[in-house]
C-alpha cells in the first residue's frame, strides 16, 4: 500500500511523493510530525494545508479561500452576493458551504454562478427560471 508523504528538498522546498509502506522501516514522532523513517532516508507526514493544496489539487481541489480546499467537482452553485459555493442546487440555510475570497472568484466556472434578476429571482444553471 502506498500513501502520500513529504519529501524535504530544503528548508522551503518540497514534493509530494506516494511512498510504498513496504520500505518503510519504523515511523516517529517529531515536532508534531509523524515520520516515516526508510533505508535512505525520512519522510513527513502530509501536516500543512501548503502540502495537502500540492496533493489534492492533483485530485480536483482548489483553494478559494485561505484554509479551504474545495473539490471543485461537487461545487453545484456559488452565490456571487455571499460569495459562498454550496454542494447542492437550491441549498438551504444549513447546507454544507465554502467562502469564496475576491482573488479566487476567477476559479469558480461561470455556469455555476446564481444571479438575481431584477425582480430578485435567481437565475443560474438550476434556476426553474433559466439563465
Amino acid at each position: 500500500m502506498e500513501i502520500p508523504v513529504v519529501r524535504r528538498l530544503n528548508r522551503q522546498e518540497f514534493e509530494i511523493v506516494m511512498l510504498d509502506l513496504d520500505d518503510v522501516l519504523f515511523t516517529f514522532v517529531e515536532n508534531n510530525v509523524i515520520k516515516y523513517q526508510t533505508k535512505s532516508e525520512v519522510f513527513s507526514q502530509i501536516s500543512t494545508l501548503e502540502e495537502q493544496e500540492r496533493f489534492l489539487s492533483t485530485m480536483g481541489f482548489k483553494k478559494l479561500e485561505r484554509g479551504y480546499l474545495v473539490q471543485m467537482d461537487k461545487v453545484k452553485w456559488y452565490d456571487e452576493e455571499t460569495h459562498q459555493v454550496f454542494f447542492e442546487p437550491y441549498p438551504s440555510r444549513k447546507a454544507p458551504s465554502a467562502p469564496v475570497s475576491r482573488v479566487h472568484r476567477k476559479d469558480v466556472p461561470e455556469e455555476l454562478v446564481v444571479r438575481q434578476d431584477a425582480r430578485g429571482y435567481a437565475r443560474g444553471l438550476y434556476s426553474p427560471l433559466g439563465r
